[in-house]
Protein backbone atom coordinates (compact mmCIF):
# COMPACT_ATOMS: atom_id res chain seq x y z
CA UNK A 1 0.00 0.00 0.00
CA UNK A 2 1.32 3.39 -0.70
CA UNK A 3 1.41 5.70 2.22
CA UNK A 4 2.58 8.40 0.52
CA UNK A 5 -0.75 9.09 -1.70
CA UNK A 6 -2.37 8.95 1.73
CA UNK A 7 -4.37 12.23 2.89
CA UNK A 8 -5.55 13.87 6.16
CA UNK A 9 -9.00 11.36 6.09
CA UNK A 10 -7.15 8.10 4.43
CA UNK A 11 -4.71 8.34 7.78
CA UNK A 12 -7.69 8.51 10.07
CA UNK A 13 -9.77 5.81 8.34
CA UNK A 14 -6.83 3.20 8.26
CA UNK A 15 -7.03 0.79 11.59
CA UNK A 16 -3.48 0.51 11.50
CA UNK A 17 -2.79 4.21 11.61
CA UNK A 18 -5.59 3.85 14.48
CA UNK A 19 -3.92 1.51 16.80
CA UNK A 20 -0.72 3.60 16.09
CA UNK A 21 -2.58 6.96 17.04
CA UNK A 22 -3.91 5.04 20.58
CA UNK A 23 -0.81 3.04 21.14
CA UNK A 24 -2.64 -0.03 21.03
CA UNK A 25 -0.59 -2.49 19.39
CA UNK A 26 3.64 -2.39 19.23
CA UNK A 27 3.65 -3.59 16.21
CA UNK A 28 1.87 -0.17 14.68
CA UNK A 29 3.36 2.23 16.73
CA UNK A 30 6.88 0.85 15.53
CA UNK A 31 5.91 0.70 11.97
CA UNK A 32 4.14 4.59 11.91
CA UNK A 33 7.67 5.61 13.78
CA UNK A 34 9.61 4.12 10.88
CA UNK A 35 7.41 5.34 8.08
CA UNK A 36 7.13 8.93 9.38
CA UNK A 37 11.10 9.04 9.74
CA UNK A 38 11.59 8.18 6.09
CA UNK A 39 8.52 10.33 5.04
CA UNK A 40 8.94 13.34 7.04
CA UNK A 41 7.28 15.77 4.35
CA UNK A 42 3.88 13.57 5.79
CA UNK A 43 4.24 15.09 9.14
CA UNK A 44 1.68 17.81 9.26
CA UNK A 45 -0.72 15.32 7.48
CA UNK A 46 -0.09 12.72 9.81
CA UNK A 47 -0.65 15.32 12.64
CA UNK A 48 -3.91 16.26 11.40
CA UNK A 49 -4.94 13.08 11.25
CA UNK A 50 -3.84 11.57 14.40
CA UNK A 51 -6.21 14.85 16.18
CA UNK A 52 -9.15 13.50 14.16
CA UNK A 53 -8.45 10.00 15.52
CA UNK A 54 -8.34 11.46 19.07
CA UNK A 55 -10.79 13.80 18.77
CA UNK A 56 -13.27 10.74 17.63
CA UNK A 57 -12.07 8.19 20.12
CA UNK A 58 -12.23 10.68 22.76
CA UNK A 59 -9.38 9.43 23.82
CA UNK A 60 -11.07 5.56 24.56
CA UNK A 61 -10.84 3.85 21.29
CA UNK A 62 -15.03 3.27 21.09
CA UNK A 63 -15.56 5.78 18.34
CA UNK A 64 -13.32 5.28 15.53
CA UNK A 65 -16.47 3.29 13.45
CA UNK A 66 -18.36 6.68 12.80
CA UNK A 67 -15.34 8.03 10.73
CA UNK A 68 -15.77 5.62 8.01
CA UNK A 69 -19.27 6.87 7.28
CA UNK A 70 -18.04 10.26 6.85
CA UNK A 71 -14.96 8.84 4.39
CA UNK A 72 -16.87 9.56 0.88
CA UNK A 73 -18.24 12.73 1.77
CA UNK A 74 -15.95 14.21 3.56
CA UNK A 75 -12.52 13.43 0.67
CA UNK A 76 -15.01 14.57 -1.80
CA UNK A 77 -16.10 18.03 -0.16
CA UNK A 78 -12.40 18.64 0.88
CA UNK A 79 -11.12 18.84 -2.22
CA UNK A 80 -11.93 22.82 -2.27
CA UNK A 81 -14.91 23.64 -0.68
CA UNK A 82 -14.43 27.17 -0.61
CA UNK A 83 -13.59 27.72 -4.32
CA UNK A 84 -16.70 29.81 -4.98
CA UNK A 85 -16.48 32.23 -1.97
CA UNK A 86 -14.52 34.79 -2.96
CA UNK A 87 -14.81 36.91 -0.65
CA UNK A 88 -13.85 34.55 2.60
CA UNK A 89 -10.01 35.89 3.86
CA UNK A 90 -7.01 33.40 2.65
CA UNK A 91 -6.57 30.15 4.47
CA UNK A 92 -4.34 26.97 4.11
CA UNK A 93 -6.22 24.23 2.89
CA UNK A 94 -4.58 21.47 4.72
CA UNK A 95 -5.08 23.76 7.87
CA UNK A 96 -8.50 24.70 7.75
CA UNK A 97 -9.62 20.98 7.14
CA UNK A 98 -9.02 20.17 10.61
CA UNK A 99 -11.48 22.32 11.75
CA UNK A 100 -14.01 21.27 10.14
CA UNK A 101 -13.14 17.72 10.97
CA UNK A 102 -13.11 18.44 14.57
CA UNK A 103 -16.80 20.37 14.07
CA UNK A 104 -17.81 17.25 12.14
CA UNK A 105 -16.33 15.01 14.68
CA UNK A 106 -17.91 16.63 17.74
CA UNK A 107 -20.96 16.39 16.18
CA UNK A 108 -20.69 12.46 15.94
CA UNK A 109 -19.82 12.43 19.72
CA UNK A 110 -22.99 14.03 20.27
CA UNK A 111 -24.99 12.19 18.08
CA UNK A 112 -23.81 8.73 19.48
CA UNK A 113 -24.70 9.62 23.05
CA UNK A 114 -22.14 12.00 24.83
CA UNK A 115 -23.28 14.69 26.78
CA UNK A 116 -20.32 16.49 28.02
CA UNK A 117 -20.31 18.94 25.56
CA UNK A 118 -23.08 21.80 24.96
CA UNK A 119 -23.30 24.91 22.24
CA UNK A 120 -25.49 27.64 21.95
CA UNK A 121 -27.07 28.30 18.82
CA UNK A 122 -26.89 30.78 17.03
CA UNK A 123 -29.66 32.04 14.46
CA UNK A 124 -27.52 32.18 10.88
CA UNK A 125 -27.43 34.81 8.44
CA UNK A 126 -29.52 34.06 5.26
CA UNK A 127 -27.76 32.72 2.64
CA UNK A 128 -27.80 34.85 -0.86
CA UNK A 129 -27.31 33.16 -4.63
CA UNK A 130 -23.90 32.43 -5.46
CA UNK A 131 -23.15 33.32 -8.71
CA UNK A 132 -20.25 32.42 -11.09
CA UNK A 133 -19.10 33.67 -14.64
CA UNK A 134 -16.38 32.72 -17.01
CA UNK A 135 -16.21 35.57 -18.30
CA UNK A 136 -13.53 36.18 -21.49
CA UNK A 137 -11.99 33.04 -20.23
CA UNK A 138 -12.39 29.91 -23.60
CA UNK A 139 -13.02 27.54 -19.99
CA UNK A 140 -13.16 28.27 -16.30
CA UNK A 141 -13.00 25.15 -13.72
CA UNK A 142 -15.19 25.21 -10.66
CA UNK A 143 -14.97 22.64 -7.79
CA UNK A 144 -18.30 23.16 -6.70
CA UNK A 145 -18.67 22.64 -2.17
CA UNK A 146 -20.28 18.99 -2.51
CA UNK A 147 -17.63 18.10 -5.01
CA UNK A 148 -18.48 18.22 -7.99
CA UNK A 149 -16.71 19.64 -10.70
CA UNK A 150 -17.82 22.09 -13.19
CA UNK A 151 -16.07 23.55 -16.86
CA UNK A 152 -17.81 26.84 -17.70
CA UNK A 153 -17.65 28.21 -21.37
CA UNK A 154 -16.66 31.40 -22.39
CA UNK A 155 -19.86 33.73 -21.41
CA UNK A 156 -21.32 31.33 -19.37
CA UNK A 157 -22.64 31.49 -16.06
CA UNK A 158 -23.71 29.33 -12.50
CA UNK A 159 -26.18 30.97 -10.10
CA UNK A 160 -26.12 28.35 -6.96
CA UNK A 161 -28.96 28.77 -4.94
CA UNK A 162 -29.30 29.44 -1.22
CA UNK A 163 -28.57 26.25 1.18
CA UNK A 164 -26.32 24.69 -1.95
CA UNK A 165 -24.90 21.19 -0.62
CA UNK A 166 -26.86 21.75 2.59
CA UNK A 167 -30.46 21.89 1.90
CA UNK A 168 -30.47 21.16 -1.36
CA UNK A 169 -28.12 20.98 -4.85
CA UNK A 170 -29.81 23.00 -7.26
CA UNK A 171 -28.42 25.69 -9.72
CA UNK A 172 -29.21 27.76 -12.15
CA UNK A 173 -27.13 27.64 -15.91
CA UNK A 174 -26.70 30.07 -19.03
CA UNK A 175 -24.51 29.51 -21.94
CA UNK A 176 -23.01 26.13 -21.70
CA UNK A 177 -21.06 23.90 -18.68
CA UNK A 178 -19.60 20.51 -18.85
CA UNK A 179 -20.72 18.55 -15.52
CA UNK A 180 -18.87 15.45 -13.38
CA UNK A 181 -21.26 15.43 -10.21
CA UNK A 182 -21.01 13.46 -7.29
CA UNK A 183 -23.62 11.39 -5.77
CA UNK A 184 -25.71 12.23 -3.05
CA UNK A 185 -29.38 10.76 -2.82
CA UNK A 186 -30.50 12.88 -0.04
CA UNK A 187 -29.41 16.17 -2.50
CA UNK A 188 -30.36 15.14 -5.87
CA UNK A 189 -28.22 17.52 -8.20
CA UNK A 190 -30.64 20.08 -10.43
CA UNK A 191 -29.71 22.36 -13.06
CA UNK A 192 -32.40 24.80 -14.35
CA UNK A 193 -32.39 26.39 -17.48
CA UNK A 194 -34.57 28.69 -19.51
CA UNK A 195 -35.51 25.93 -21.19
CA UNK A 196 -35.55 22.90 -19.54
CA UNK A 197 -34.80 21.29 -16.18
CA UNK A 198 -32.33 18.43 -15.37
CA UNK A 199 -32.19 15.98 -12.61
CA UNK A 200 -28.90 14.43 -12.24
CA UNK A 201 -28.95 10.70 -11.70
CA UNK A 202 -25.75 10.00 -12.88
CA UNK A 203 -22.53 11.72 -13.02
CA UNK A 204 -21.14 13.64 -16.29
CA UNK A 205 -23.18 15.65 -19.02
CA UNK A 206 -23.12 18.88 -21.48
CA UNK A 207 -25.85 21.83 -21.16
CA UNK A 208 -25.92 23.58 -24.19
CA UNK A 209 -28.64 26.72 -23.04
CA UNK A 210 -27.96 30.09 -24.49
CA UNK A 211 -30.27 32.74 -23.82
CA UNK A 212 -29.74 34.22 -27.52
CA UNK A 213 -30.13 30.58 -28.98
CA UNK A 214 -33.63 29.19 -29.68
CA UNK A 215 -31.98 25.85 -29.69
CA UNK A 216 -30.99 23.62 -26.47
CA UNK A 217 -28.77 20.74 -26.31
CA UNK A 218 -28.58 18.50 -23.31
CA UNK A 219 -25.37 15.10 -23.71
CA UNK A 220 -25.27 12.33 -21.50
CA UNK A 221 -21.46 10.90 -20.84
CA UNK A 222 -21.72 8.67 -18.13
CA UNK A 223 -24.90 7.61 -16.04
CA UNK A 224 -28.58 9.01 -16.30
CA UNK A 225 -30.13 12.30 -16.48
CA UNK A 226 -33.82 13.23 -16.18
CA UNK A 227 -35.41 16.00 -18.38
CA UNK A 228 -38.47 18.20 -17.70
CA UNK A 229 -39.86 20.40 -19.98
CA UNK A 230 -41.66 23.98 -19.50
CA UNK A 231 -45.69 23.18 -18.63
CA UNK A 232 -44.96 19.56 -18.88
CA UNK A 233 -43.87 18.18 -15.49
CA UNK A 234 -45.47 15.34 -15.74
CA UNK A 235 -43.57 14.60 -18.67
CA UNK A 236 -40.03 12.72 -17.98
CA UNK A 237 -37.38 12.03 -20.38
CA UNK A 238 -34.85 9.97 -19.42
CA UNK A 239 -31.54 10.07 -21.13
CA UNK A 240 -28.83 7.21 -21.58
CA UNK A 241 -25.31 7.32 -22.01
CA UNK A 242 -24.64 8.48 -25.67
CA UNK A 243 -27.60 9.89 -26.07
CA UNK A 244 -28.48 13.65 -26.17
CA UNK A 245 -31.94 16.22 -26.23
CA UNK A 246 -32.72 18.70 -28.56
CA UNK A 247 -35.32 21.23 -27.90
CA UNK A 248 -36.07 23.76 -29.92
CA UNK A 249 -38.24 27.08 -30.12
CA UNK A 250 -40.25 25.61 -32.87
CA UNK A 251 -40.44 22.07 -32.69
CA UNK A 252 -40.71 19.35 -30.17
CA UNK A 253 -37.91 17.67 -28.62
CA UNK A 254 -35.69 15.42 -30.11
CA UNK A 255 -33.25 12.63 -29.13
CA UNK A 256 -30.16 11.70 -31.15
CA UNK A 257 -27.00 9.66 -30.71
CA UNK A 258 -23.79 11.92 -29.92
CA UNK A 259 -22.24 12.84 -32.51
CA UNK A 260 -19.04 11.40 -32.92
CA UNK A 261 -15.93 12.96 -34.78
CA UNK A 262 -14.95 10.27 -37.60
CA UNK A 263 -10.92 10.74 -36.91
CA UNK A 264 -10.64 11.09 -32.99
CA UNK A 265 -14.49 9.04 -32.35
CA UNK A 266 -14.49 11.88 -29.73
CA UNK A 267 -17.93 13.32 -28.88
CA UNK A 268 -18.42 16.72 -30.89
CA UNK A 269 -21.01 18.16 -28.44
CA UNK A 270 -17.46 18.47 -26.03
CA UNK A 271 -14.63 19.40 -28.05
CA UNK A 272 -15.06 22.87 -26.30
CA UNK A 273 -13.71 21.45 -23.58
CA UNK A 274 -10.95 18.43 -24.70
CA UNK A 275 -7.71 20.55 -25.93
CA UNK A 276 -5.60 17.69 -25.42
CA UNK A 277 -2.20 18.92 -23.15
CA UNK A 278 0.48 16.88 -23.59
CA UNK A 279 3.71 17.17 -20.94
CA UNK A 280 6.96 15.45 -21.74
CA UNK A 281 9.03 16.41 -18.74
CA UNK A 282 8.52 19.85 -18.27
CA UNK A 283 9.29 22.08 -15.08
CA UNK A 284 6.11 22.83 -13.04
CA UNK A 285 6.43 26.88 -13.84
CA UNK A 286 5.86 25.83 -17.78
CA UNK A 287 3.34 23.36 -16.93
CA UNK A 288 1.31 26.04 -14.61
CA UNK A 289 1.03 28.13 -17.58
CA UNK A 290 -0.30 25.90 -19.83
CA UNK A 291 -2.85 24.68 -17.09
CA UNK A 292 -4.09 28.66 -17.03
CA UNK A 293 -4.88 28.38 -20.89
CA UNK A 294 -6.50 25.20 -20.38
CA UNK A 295 -8.74 25.68 -18.02
CA UNK A 296 -9.28 29.35 -17.36
CA UNK A 297 -7.96 29.03 -13.73
CA UNK A 298 -4.83 31.20 -12.61
CA UNK A 299 -2.21 29.13 -11.47
CA UNK A 300 0.95 30.92 -8.94
CA UNK A 301 3.43 29.76 -6.64
CA UNK A 302 4.20 30.54 -3.15
CA UNK A 303 7.37 28.35 -3.35
CA UNK A 304 10.34 29.23 -6.03
CA UNK A 305 11.66 25.61 -5.27
CA UNK A 306 8.56 23.70 -6.47
CA UNK A 307 8.77 25.80 -10.13
CA UNK A 308 11.40 23.44 -10.78
CA UNK A 309 9.57 20.12 -10.06
CA UNK A 310 9.50 17.86 -13.71
CA UNK A 311 6.70 15.85 -14.81
CA UNK A 312 5.16 14.03 -17.81
CA UNK A 313 2.17 13.21 -18.80
CA UNK A 314 -1.17 13.98 -21.10
CA UNK A 315 -4.44 14.85 -20.28
CA UNK A 316 -7.83 15.47 -22.19
CA UNK A 317 -11.00 15.50 -20.02
CA UNK A 318 -9.75 15.18 -16.60
CA UNK A 319 -10.73 18.63 -14.16
CA UNK A 320 -7.79 20.75 -13.20
CA UNK A 321 -7.85 18.71 -9.68
CA UNK A 322 -7.68 15.60 -11.09
CA UNK A 323 -4.86 16.90 -13.58
CA UNK A 324 -3.22 18.34 -10.06
CA UNK A 325 -3.66 15.19 -8.22
CA UNK A 326 -1.96 12.96 -11.04
CA UNK A 327 1.06 15.21 -10.90
CA UNK A 328 1.61 15.13 -7.23
CA UNK A 329 1.43 11.22 -7.59
CA UNK A 330 5.07 11.50 -8.95
CA UNK A 331 6.45 14.20 -7.04
CA UNK A 332 4.17 15.43 -4.40
CA UNK A 333 3.14 19.70 -3.72
CA UNK A 334 0.45 21.23 -2.32
CA UNK A 335 -2.18 23.16 -3.78
CA UNK A 336 -5.25 25.53 -2.50
CA UNK A 337 -7.25 27.80 -4.37
CA UNK A 338 -8.13 31.46 -3.00
CA UNK A 339 -10.60 33.45 -4.75
CA UNK A 340 -10.27 31.86 -7.62
CA UNK A 341 -6.52 31.47 -8.49
CA UNK A 342 -4.57 28.20 -7.81
CA UNK A 343 -1.55 28.32 -5.57
CA UNK A 344 0.83 25.65 -5.44
CA UNK A 345 3.52 25.08 -2.72
CA UNK A 346 5.93 22.64 -1.51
Amino acid sequence: MNFQEYEVIDFACDESFQRYCLEADDRDLHFWENWLTQHPEKRLTVQEAREIVMILSAKQGNRLEQLKHLEDGIARYDLLQEALEEEQPPVVLRRRHIWKYAAIATGVLLLAGSSFLFFRHTPAPAEKHQLVTAGQDPRKTLVLPDGSSVILRQHSSLQLAPGFNKDNRNLTLTGEAFFDVTQNAQHPFMVHTAALDIKVLGTVFNVSAYTNSRETETALFKGKIEVTLPGQPQQKIILQPNQKLVTHAATPFAIAPLDADPVSHKAREIAWVRNRLEIENEPLEVIAGKLEQWYGIRVVFADETVKHYRYSGTFESETIIKALDALQLSYPFSFKMEQGEIIISK
